[in-house]
């Protein structure tokens, strides 16, 4: 009964919920005045403050009986600031502080660790959050007969629609040099460190990538070459290469894009057969204006594995951020169908966040705005597992269920806005993995709120 009622009230509250994640930068007013240093170079000042508050339930169980630490409800909070010099027309830096540590942007409401704590009743009285580096880099743009630039330092980074590798949430240390042949063509080169491990010995991972972007009034096309080196990966290292190839056009008032990812790489143990990955996921969408709607179709696949005794791994590999891809709770919150070999019980499913890795959906969405300040959007998954990931014939359901996911945005006024967001996840019989009993998973939602002022 409680699952109905909070979804009952969410829904009245909020009009539907949405799949998209709120905008990660501020957006600064046009008619912001910048600040002048000294040497005439401009400083532009912004920020960010966020506070959401959240419920979610059966989460990590899918057992409405069990007491789950997965039912719970949280307020939690974000602080930015952001620097930008420009310091000449082809020389620029940002520095972008966030609150949280390395692997979190937010701060709990009350948390009892960060707290003075004294007096008679000793509770509360402590400030919140520490600052960390979000993005510090250095931009500057050259001619060599062609337009081009380097760009160095701590940057987010993603590559098409992420369904390989988006780090855009917390960023990476990357040096990108880029060039822009003609109007519509840019290239770039990066070199991302995304592990040093021990200073001076071989276990570093690093990551070398090639793309391209071309953009027209009607059609766009991208591509990348990533090859990523894991020194220390099965003992004596992974040598692994993604190839990803986009395009996007419009004919009349319908939308048409597709995206393609192909994978091949090898690992070396220590001893015994090399172990050879060779995954895939590709995306085909379609989308239709409708007056001040957008409606949306898209089908999706990320390949997967089915057999643990080979030394071949077939599912799509994926590098992404704590971050919603497409489900609000499927991926983002509970465990996911992305292992790369079926085993036994529990076990058999990844771990969150794993993206499009042996999975399979369809989705139905309708984005648009309501009214002039009020915004909407909704989408419809169905969801399955590519592969079977148990090797038990009680749990080995491709099955995850469907789930409808929406987002509310609502401008209270300038750079202020309202929002309500939440999923609600019909659990099908692949959730089984984790109940491990002859009882159906029970449905598992969440809903969050909260407001965010950008400056």
């Amino acid at each position: 009964m409680k699952k109905y009622l909070a979804l009952a009230l969410g829904v009245l509250f909020t009009l539907g919920f949405a799949a998209s994640a709120f905008a990660i930068h501020a957006e600064i007013p046009a008619e912001t005045q910048a600040i002048v240093a000294k040497g005439t170079t401009q400083i532009t000042l912004g920020g960010e403050l966020r506070f959401r508050g959240a419920i979610k339930a059966n989460t990590a169980d899918f057992n409405d009986a069990a007491s789950s630490t997965s039912d719970t409800s949280t307020y939690d909070g974000r602080v930015r600031l952001r620097i930008q010099a420009d310091v000449s027309k082809n020389t620029m830096g940002v520095i972008h502080l966030e609150t949280g540590s390395n692997t979190g942007d937010t701060y709990t409401w009350g948390d009892s660790t960060a707290m003075e704590a004294q007096g008679v009743y000793a509770e509360g009285n402590g400030k919140r959050g520490t600052m960390a580096v979000l993005e510090a880099w250095v931009q500057h743009k050259f001619n060599i007969g062609v337009p081009a630039g380097i760009k160095v330092g701590h940057m987010p980074l993603a590559l098409g629609n992420g369904l390989f590798f988006n780090h855009a949430k917390f960023g990476d240390d990357a040096i990108v040099l880029f060039f822009d042949p003609t109007k519509e063509l840019h290239i770039g080169l990066l070199d991302i460190k995304l592990n040093e491990g021990v200073t001076g010995s071989p276990d570093d991972t690093d990551a070398y990538v090639a793309l391209f972007s071309y953009k027209s009034k009607s059609f766009n096309m991208s591509g990348d070459i990533t090859h990523l080196i894991d020194q220390d990966y099965n003992s004596k290292g992974l040598a692994m290469t993604n190839y990803g190839l986009r395009a996007d056009t419009k004919v009349g008032p319908v939308g048409l894009k597709a995206d393609v990812e192909l994978q091949k790489g090898t690992s070396k143990p220590d001893t015994g057969a090399d172990t050879n990955f060779k995954g895939y996921a590709y995306l085909l969408g379609a989308n239709y204006k409708a007056g001040d709607f957008t409606l949306d179709l898209e089908y999706a696949v990320g390949s997967g594995d089915n057999n643990s005794s080979d030394n071949k791994v077939g599912t799509f590999v994926t590098a992404l951020a704590n971050t919603q891809k497409y489900t609000y709770v499927y991926d983002y919150l509970t465990r996911t169908a992305g292992v790369t070999a079926p085993s036994a019980g529990a076990s058999a499913l990844g771990a969150a966040n794993t993206g499009i890795a042996n999975t399979t959906f369809i989705k139905l969405g309708a984005s648009g705005d309501v009214t002039k300040n009020l915004n909407l959007i909704a989408n419809y998954y169905i969801l399955r597992a590519t592969k079977a990931v148990s090797t038990s014939g009680t749990y080995n359901s491709k099955k995850i269920g469907s789930e409808l996911d929406a987002k509310i945005t609502y401008k209270l006024d300038k750079n202020l806005v309202y929002f309500v967001e939440g999923g609600y996840l019909w659990a099908g019989e692949f959730f089984k993995n984790i109940t491990a009993s002859a009882k159906s998973p029970d449905d598992a939602y969440s809903v969050r709120h909260g407001i965010t002022l950008s400056f």
